[in-house]
């Protein structure tokens, strides 16, 4: 009788222990919540320069040709594709096959044109629909001069009685500020995907200089086109999931969003791809019997409820995550791939 009395007791403080370990980690998660934006942003530049091995940002990019960048393009989809079986949605980064125009001269600047081919891929069917499509287009300007100005045209074939003639839809004057531009095409791309063509997008690029006196060859642009694809049924799922969120309290525990732009914070010119992402965390507060992860949860939230709150309560914490892969420059300016494991959040539970 004293045996199994002790034994109680020695389980009864180990859960104390436990609980009162647990309380760091609930404030972190906490600690989400109401801070300031900019301190957030910084804390995940911090964490992302960490784990990739860096004290900053690098400061100089190898030169790429566009063979190599085919290949490592090749290797992200593929990595890619091994991650998509957990994630609900399709992200899609397509090279372009660019070709040079004829350069246009006026008194005070020439202007080096260039062709932009994006082609359909097979990936995209129709149980996908198209939620965001962005060009990102990146040069390498002559001496290293700034700011450079870019002008984009789209450009679509309208079909005629004969054949067919060109119709620029949507034309762009950009001044870039570092290497990286980007410019939101989605628009465009959704007419494209009506049409029966093997063609997804075509964009004419042209880039100026200010000193048509002296020519010098014209700087190889490069072009990528990121696609974010939701599915349908996913859709409908997370139109039904919106709604019993709706009868929860949004204070309870949950996936909290915020939203990382790298071009916003200025990392676009080393980090290729993704454009950005949504980082997800776990915040709120768990109540009886709220998303148990575990029996130990159930018995934990008892025993907050029947000492009082001397026991602390189950914390909200992540319960699964989905991979990310990133295709970026590393210290030394070489073009690679870093997969991310466990950055973004994809469940939450109480624990």
């Amino acid at each position: 009788m004293q045996n199994s009395a002790a034994q109680g007791c020695a389980f009864f403080m180990w859960l104390i222990f436990f609980c009162n370990s647990r309380v760091a980690e609930s404030t972190a998660h906490l600690g989400y919540r109401g801070t300031d934006h900019t301190l957030q942003i910084q804390t995940v530049k911090t964490s992302i320069l960490q784990y990739l091995g860096m004290d900053r940002p690098p400061e100089s990019r190898e030169k790429i040709s566009y063979q190599n960048m085919l290949r490592i393009f090749h290797q992200y989809s593929d990595l890619q594709m091994k991650t998509q079986p957990f994630q609900k949605d399709l992200s899609l980064f397509l090279p372009a096959t660019v070709q040079p125009l004829n350069s246009q001269h006026s008194q005070n600047e020439l202007v080096h044109w260039f062709r932009a081919v994006f082609q359909r891929d097979a990936r995209i069917t129709k149980k996908f629909i198209l939620e965001q499509a962005r060009l990102q287009l990146q040069i390498w300007p002559q001496h290293n001069l700034f700011t450079q100005k870019i002008l984009i045209k789209i450009v679509q074939k309208v079909p005629t009685s004969s054949s067919s003639r060109e119709k620029d839809i949507e034309t762009q004057v950009l001044h870039a500020e570092s290497h990286t531009v980007t410019l939101d095409v989605t628009a465009a791309v959704k007419k494209m995907l009506l049409q029966i063509n093997d063609t997804l997008l075509t964009a004419d690029i042209g880039i100026f200089t200010t000193n048509p006196g002296r020519p010098e060859p014209a700087p190889d642009p490069q072009l990528y086109l990121e696609l974010k694809m939701k599915t349908l049924a996913g859709k409908a799922r997370k139109s039904r999931s919106t709604s019993e969120k709706s009868l929860e309290d949004e204070n309870h525990c949950g996936r909290k969003s915020l939203s990382v732009s790298f071009e916003e914070i200025g990392w676009s010119d080393w980090i290729v791809a993704p454009v950005g992402y949504t980082m997800f965390f776990c915040d709120g507060s768990c109540p009886h019997n709220y998303k148990p992860a575990s029996m130990h949860a159930q018995v934990k939230s008892r025993l907050h409820r029947l000492t009082k709150g001397k026991i602390p309560r189950p914390c909200c914490v992540p319960a699964a995550y989905e991979p990310m892969i990133l295709m970026h420059y590393d210290s030394r300016g070489k073009l690679k791939l870093t997969a991310f494991d466990d950055l973004i959040v994809s469940k939450c539970n109480c624990a």
